[in-house]
């Protein structure tokens, strides 16, 4: 497998973990909003110092553009890294796709030809690797998908808890008032 496979594969792999984790009932609600404000502030912070180290910066005060920094706060989140993420593996798996296709239509045409064996053997490790590619990357677009309704789940379940917990209170209190 090339390095594209490869890494993409490791997404999987982690797409899978963080799912596991996401359903996992130990981990509460507050964490998982803790560490997706804390890797919001990363982001940012990655995009201040682009700003800072590129000199964009002194020339954006200097022609008072501070649209630039909305722009930045919108670019550089955490959703919109998600989604980048969900943009680059559906063009890989509508990719992946057009490669099955074309190497079917050629395995096809293979098939009503006279060729020799090994082109027939070259056919179907090439159908065997277009297959694997459409799998890894279509499981992969499948499970960030996946991912991001059910940790929209997780975060509205803690909002609801959050609520309720401060309606509890809040009826505590009259019952004692």
């Amino acid at each position: 497998m090339t390095i594209l496979w490869t890494s993409l594969y490791g997404v999987l792999v982690v797409e899978i973990g963080l799912l596991v984790a996401l359903l996992m009932s130990c981990i509460s609600t507050k964490l998982w909003c803790t560490m997706v404000a804390t890797i919001n502030s990363q982001i940012e912070g990655i995009g201040e110092k682009i700003l800072q180290y590129s000199g964009t910066k002194a020339a954006i005060e200097a022609l008072n553009a501070n649209w630039v920094y909305e722009w930045r706060q919108k670019m550089f989140n955490a959703y919109s890294a998600f989604w980048s993420l969900v943009v680059f593996l559906a063009f890989l798996f509508i990719n992946c796709l057009r490669q099955l296709w074309m190497v079917y239509i050629i395995r096809t045409e293979h098939k009503y030809q006279d060729v020799d064996e090994m082109a027939k053997m070259v056919d179907n490790a090439d159908m065997f690797r277009a297959q694997r590619n459409v799998y890894i990357s279509g499981l992969a677009f499948a499970m960030a998908l996946v991912i991001k309704r059910v940790f929209t789940l997780v975060i509205t379940l803690g909002r609801v808890r959050d609520e309720r917990d401060k309606y509890k209170k809040f009826f505590v209190e009259q019952k004692d008032s």
